[in-house]
């Protein structure tokens, strides 16, 4: 059964989440402070952490990061509906996905079963065969969710290695954010903006690059999307 830590700090969303949460076969972890939550996230391990940003103790933001410094486990967080800088603040730091207040705990769901899908890791690394893509001093090994850089493993979320993962097989022709948008969320999202892209590549630029300032391994393309550069 896969454990989720759910961080809200309304009882009443925590309750209803939780409550579809069993529906689904989850076993719902619940917190109700930042602090809780990164306690709870070291003694029990979960499998993906849903993540409210307005959190007394310690904001969510500020969970997000400590999460990340040791695990790449998927983070969805709850946002308020119409704050997109708190959206794309939340990618930078490291969360996979969003949803919006109010939500619907179906659309929750399918995000959460999404994301376990693309972090199925192990599962993939025993059946997949060992698939390597070279590009420069980097290495991406997609069936075993792994890139690697001049002999170093470099720690990516599963959405940014996704992205990462479609440029390089692209093999330095343009990719357009829409295209990388329907490769990742499966289709049109209401929810889903361009900068959402922008905000991925701007996390894999610092993991990647010896000075993000300067790109010297991805580059912007104005007004259609991103490319390698070969």
């Amino acid at each position: 059964m896969r454990k989720i830590l759910v961080v809200e700090d309304e009882e009443n969303i925590r309750t209803l989440e939780k409550l579809y949460l069993q529906k689904e076969g989850y076993e719902p972890i619940l917190a109700a402070t930042g602090r809780e939550a990164l306690r709870l996230f070291d003694e029990q391990k979960p499998d993906l952490v849903i993540l409210d940003l307005m959190l007394p103790e310690l904001s969510g933001e500020e969970v997000c990061r400590e999460i990340r410094k040791k695990s790449t486990v998927p983070i969805i967080m709850v946002t308020a509906k119409s704050d997109e800088i708190q959206k794309l603040e939340g990618l930078e730091i490291g969360a996979d996905d969003y949803v919006t207040k109010p939500f619907s705990p179906r659309e929750l769901m399918a995000r959460i079963k999404a994301a376990l899908r693309r972090y199925d890791w192990e599962r993939l690394a025993d059946t997949a065969p060992v698939e390597k893509l070279v590009f420069k001093d980097i290495i991406v090994y997609p069936g075993k969710h792994r890139v690697v850089k001049a002999g170093k493993d470099i720690m990516l979320t599963p959405k940014e290695f996704e992205v990462f993962t479609l440029l390089v097989k692209a093999n330095g022709e343009p990719v357009s954010r829409s295209s990388l948008i329907k490769e990742i969320y499966g289709g049109s999202d209401d929810e889903v903006f361009d900068r959402t892209i922008d905000a991925y590549i701007k996390n894999i630029r610092k993991k990647i690059q010896d000075d993000p300032g300067n790109p010297t391994y991805i580059e912007s393309i104005y007004g259609v999307g991103y490319r390698i550069l070969v």
